[in-house]
């Protein structure tokens, strides 16, 4: 990056000076010194490409940021409809220091390689944690029959919703009605209250009002993280594992302040 300023600066160095010199006998520039700067110009990129580059990273560097900055603004924002949504699945301590929040889909294989970093998380550190679901089905009928399965499973207790979206989102390929039903059933569920309750409108609604919550807060793809308010799209392991190492760090922190 430092050798991008240098070039840079070199560049507007140029350009700084011929805009001068122009200037000297006459406010305007002439035909001759534009061609004379566009050829200085062009011959300057040529000579220095990298430029160019590294002023493209930077750029994107810079939309990351400004896209990441709306993404928390966003969170923060809604912050009520994404934690305390009574209608969600919800794991762990209602006060835990720290809250997980993930968009997911049965379908998404991205889910399925994120489940394990959840399973994972909660069994090292759930007594810090509270994980919260959104059933966000965006891949098509399959999710959304699964996703309105889940939302009516999940009425029949925590731990039957936990063993049917655990089978459920570690498995792969299809998922018709039949497969999803036999989820249930080994998951300890009664099927046909399951059906039943599928039907309710209200099931249908909470999952609209998730799609609206996503693309308020630009979740465009499954899954998509919250960790504390910070926003991670992807199964992206590295990210996923620095932002909780942060927020234990803070937890740990404020425990060892405490005298606990």
């Amino acid at each position: 990056m430092k050798a991008f300023f240098a070039a840079l600066t070199g560049f507007f160095a140029v350009l700084v000076f011929l805009s001068a010199s122009a200037h000297a006998d006459d406010d305007v520039l002439t035909p001759a010194q534009r061609d004379e700067i566009r050829e200085l110009v062009g011959d300057y990129i040529l000579e220095n490409p990298e430029i160019i580059e590294e002023a493209l990273i930077e750029l994107q560097r810079r939309a990351r940021q400004r896209e990441s900055a709306a993404m928390i603004s966003a969170i923060q924002s809604n912050g009520d409809l994404i934690y305390n949504d009574e209608r969600d699945p919800s794991f762990g301590d209602d006060d835990a220091p720290i809250v997980i929040v993930e968009f997911m889909d049965y379908k998404c294989g991205y889910c399925r390689i994120a489940s394990e970093w959840v399973n994972e998380a909660r069994e090292a550190y759930g007594e810090h944690i509270r994980f919260v679901f959104k059933e966000y089905p965006i891949l098509g009928p399959e999710s959304r029959e699964a996703a309105r399965a889940a939302l009516a499973v999940l009425r029949q207790g925590d731990d039957v919703y936990w063993r049917f979206h655990t089978a459920m989102i570690q498995s792969s390929g299809p998922l018709p009605a039949g497969r999803i039903e036999n989820f249930a059933r080994l998951a300890g569920a009664d099927v046909d209250e399951m059906q039943a309750d599928m039907e309710d409108p209200e099931i249908q609604a909470h999952i609209e009002q998730v799609y609206a919550l996503g693309r308020a807060i630009g979740a465009d793809g499954t899954p998509f993280f919250i960790i504390n308010g910070r926003p991670i799209s992807g199964a992206n392991r590295d990210a996923l594992d620095q932002t909780l190492a942060n927020a234990l760090a803070r937890v740990y922190e404020a425990q060892s302040g405490s005298g606990e």
